[in-house]
């Protein structure tokens, strides 16, 4: 391997349409394929490389494509004959950078090729290893009754982690700087309700507090979700008391200090109730609305926010605050509505609909009023979640879902398949034992950060 391939120095790195593209060109010649198609999984180390890819009935060989990254072309994919062996495995030169895949072949037919995966190697980033058919990259998930934030590989090894005085209300993100982004709890005897926070704060890659804001009195806390904005402002979810009901307002905070900020925009949902259809007359609770995520489409300058209690995903225009759509498709107490790409106004919607029975994990088009993909029933793809958890698309088009509740992490494959499972184990004390439940779960990829 090492004396084949040729080597390119990458650091910034274009995701998703490239990968997609290497699907398109290494598929074409093999539409009709009758073997199954093989799992790729790759262990990245800083100098060394080990892939590997699972066993297909009726292969005779295998063969391994590979192609610089970024990717320049058709002609510079290059192959190996790897015969029936199933890994590879060797030490590379710093800088290392490919996109590869296998098919699987005998006397009369090739099969698909498998997932389309890239490494990069740098002395400067984490060693790990991902399952095969996954998407090679790290998973950050925020234990709802702990403190601390984990990176962690496909097996539940944890690569990085940081340490925060409060737990998480509820949403994390992982920044390309490798700083964390984090919600947290501010304690008042105010607004007690799932997912009341008050707090956000922003932790450098060694655990060092860069930012930490609170929003919350008697009138006003932060709640739930934040997503941070190309200006680098951020976007918060919050409840104003408004007398016997709350009013979920989104406002956009400027840092101004390590800890301090101001709100520069704001959006009232008293000011939209007619368009929303809504009349706050007949609310029964405080807490009316439950917005739980908010996300933000560059392309569009539009946000997206996600109401539990009337089961609808609300599109605004951020330029005057009007209400471009409501979602008429069927959900129940859904959660984490977002952009599959931000960058694009067309993009398709994921959501994770809880349900009252079994949960699903649901693509939707962008008009919101049908389901493009759905993945979840009572039978053979029972997952159940009754509150929070998440839905992510990957830029291999794999589906990546949380289902909170248990901790319980799937990754699928564009049909469908089951390629891994995996149950959270971190969290903090309780008296009936380690509390693992998740708010999200959400994969990075390789070369992300400086730091992997």
């Amino acid at each position: 391997m090492s004396n084949t391939f040729g080597f390119n120095r990458i650091y910034v790195l274009p995701i998703s349409k490239i990968i997609f593209l290497m699907a398109a060109v290494f598929c074409a010649s093999n539409v009709m394929a009758q073997l199954s198609t093989p799992r790729l999984g790759v262990s990245n180390g800083r100098e060394s490389l080990a892939l590997s890819w699972s066993a297909v009935d009726g292969a005779t060989g295998y063969t391994l494509y590979y192609a610089p990254f970024p990717y320049v072309g058709p002609d510079s994919v290059l192959s190996l004959d790897m015969g029936l062996e199933q890994s590879i495995s060797g030490l590379l030169p710093e800088g290392a950078s490919y996109y590869v895949a296998v098919e699987a072949y005998n006397e009369v037919e090739t099969s698909n090729f498998s997932n389309v995966e890239y490494f990069i190697l740098d002395n400067d980033y984490l060693s790990y290893q991902s399952s095969p058919g996954s998407f090679n990259g790290l998973t950050l998930i925020a234990p709802i009754s702990s403190n601390t934030s984990y990176l962690i590989d496909d097996f539940g090894e944890v690569m990085h982690q940081w340490e925060s005085t409060s737990s998480p209300k509820l949403s994390a993100y992982l920044l390309a700087s490798g700083n964390l982004l984090r919600t947290g709890n501010v304690a008042t005897g105010f607004f007690d309700s799932g997912g009341k926070g008050g707090a956000i704060e922003e932790l450098d890659w060694d655990g060092n507090t860069v930012w930490n804001f609170e929003y919350s009195d008697e009138d006003k806390t932060l709640h739930h979700d934040i997503e941070l904005l190309p200006n680098g402002n951020i976007l918060a979810l919050s409840w104003e008391d408004r007398g016997n009901i709350w009013a979920e307002v989104i406002v956009e905070i400027e840092k101004t200090g390590s800890d301090q900020g101001e709100v520069v925009w704001r959006w009232d949902i008293f000011d939209h109730l007619d368009e929303l259809g809504l009349n706050s007359d007949s609310a029964t609770t405080e807490d009316w609305i439950h917005l739980n995520s908010i996300d933000y489409n560059h392309a569009s300058n539009q946000i997206l926010v996600s109401s539990r209690s009337h089961d609808q995903i609300w599109l605004i225009n951020k330029d005057d605050g009007s209400v471009a759509a409501i979602s008429s498709v069927q959900l129940s107490g859904q959660h984490d509505a977002k952009w599959i790409d931000d960058k694009n106004a067309e993009s398709n919607i994921t959501v994770f609909d809880n349900g009252d029975s079994f949960s699903r994990a649901l693509e939707l088009n962008s008009a919101m009023n049908s389901v493009v993909f759905s993945y979840g029933n009572n039978d053979s793809e029972f997952f159940y979640s009754s509150r929070i958890s998440s839905v992510q698309r990957l830029a291999n088009n794999n589906t990546f879902i949380c289902s909170g509740i248990d901790g319980l992490i799937i990754e699928i494959d564009s049909a469908g398949n089951k390629l891994r499972e995996y149950v959270n184990a971190f969290g903090g004390n309780s008296p009936v034992g380690i509390q693992t439940d998740l708010f999200r779960a959400e994969k990075y990829p390789t070369g992300y950060t400086p730091y992997f």
